[in-house]
């Protein structure tokens, strides 16, 4: 089912994260393809908001049995959530594509829930579990058609999107986290929201004292974040940075990253508008630069939902930092690596393409954290 999913959204991810300009330029054809929701929003018609009291209102948690608890088999990788000295802190990307509301339901069913859970938590957020406890909110996301809406409701939606997000966090910091060093980490829509966190929330403030690293994957964080004190991660071994990568081909159209995303400038939704985006090297841990494919430990296939998660492939693709683009080849012959991809886009395999080196960037830069 979750192949099914993926075929039926990726042109739509595709033509969002690659060819927003085109949409920018051509509002008309951005309200057919990406299902504006056809009501305005309205703050007095959400629906209800998520009371992260309750264990409901989690994805994922260290306390219960989800699907960010899997590990790959053949990998020798064990789930290390009940010993982890580290929490991490993880926004989930946008799964809800429907034209019914401008945000969803946090507890939004059927395909959206499969993606979150079969998607998402098995292939992006588990990534975490053999080093830190995985906390995964799920909140009243914006629907994929507020990226490239220019009418004020497509920016309202994303704002209203983070308030979930930013109450997530302060009750995570407040209620779980019991003052542990913690990593905050997201993909796509998460990112967005995760980006505000590190410059309302983290940097300047004691909490940048506990931030082991930030994963703001899969999205347009420029180089100049202005998080007061937290920069990309220069070093395999710095701490208190954030990571960033948008995995393309060579071939890949990729304009609409690096002209038209919407991202959090001085407190403002605006576009990035040729900022210079950070690009850290999955593969090395640092700051631009190649890597060869030999150096790649491991990638994650995607398993479909009625898959058990697949063992890693050595070798599957090196990674380029281009350009504020990371430049991947994976392979062809396996449509675990394939279904879901357009035009050299292989936005949904960020972290697959790179599974098993980033289990170990994680324990590194955890290790790191405690020889300070």
């Amino acid at each position: 089912m979750l192949k099914k999913i993926f075929y039926g959204i990726a042109g739509l991810v595709v033509v969002a994260a690659v060819g927003a300009l085109t949409l920018y330029l051509n509002p008309k054809l951005s309200q057919r393809l990406f299902l504006k929701p056809s009501a305005a929003f309205d703050v007095a018609n959400v629906p209800p908001a998520p009371d992260y009291s309750q264990a409901d209102t989690w994805a994922a948690l260290p306390t219960t049995a989800d699907k960010a608890d899997v590990v790959p088999p053949d990998s020798g990788v064990l789930d290390g959530q009940d010993t982890a000295m580290v929490d991490v802190f993880f926004i989930h990307p946008t799964t809800y594509y429907q034209d019914d509301m401008w945000n969803a339901r946090y507890d939004e069913p059927d395909e959206t829930k499969e993606f979150l859970e079969d998607g998402v938590l098995r292939h992006q957020a588990a990534v975490f579990n053999s080093s830190a406890r995985v906390f995964a909110p799920r909140y009243r996301q914006a629907t994929l058609y507020a990226f490239m809406g220019e009418e004020p409701d497509a920016y309202k939606a994303l704002e209203f999107a983070y308030g979930d997000v930013e109450r997530a966090f302060d009750y995570f910091i407040e209620n779980m986290n019991e003052g542990r060093p913690f990593i905050l980490a997201s993909h796509s829509q998460g990112s967005l929201h995760g980006m505000k966190l590190l410059q309302d929330k983290i940097g300047g403030t004691s909490l940048a004292n506990r931030l082991v690293a930030a994963y703001l994957v899969g999205f347009s964080i420029p180089e100049e974040l202005g998080a007061d004190g937290v920069g990309p991660c220069r070093e395999a071994y710095t701490t208190g940075c954030y990571l960033n990568w948008n995995s393309v081909t060579s071939e890949a159209e990729t304009m609409g990253w690096k002209e038209t995303t919407k991202i959090w400038i001085d407190d403002k939704l605006q576009h990035i508008d040729g900022r210079k985006i950070a690009c850290v090297n999955p593969i090395t841990g640092s700051l631009g630069g190649v890597a060869e494919a030999a150096a790649n430990l491991g990638a994650q296939p995607f398993a479909d939902s009625e898959e058990s998660v697949r063992a890693p492939r050595r070798e599957a693709t090196g990674a380029a930092c281009t350009d504020g683009m990371l430049i991947v080849s994976p392979p062809t012959d396996d449509d675990g690596f394939t279904y879901g991809t357009f035009g050299g886009d292989y936005h949904i395999y960020d972290y697959n393409l790179f599974h098993m080196n980033l289990r170990a960037d994680i324990s590194r830069r955890i290790d790191t954290f405690w020889k300070r």
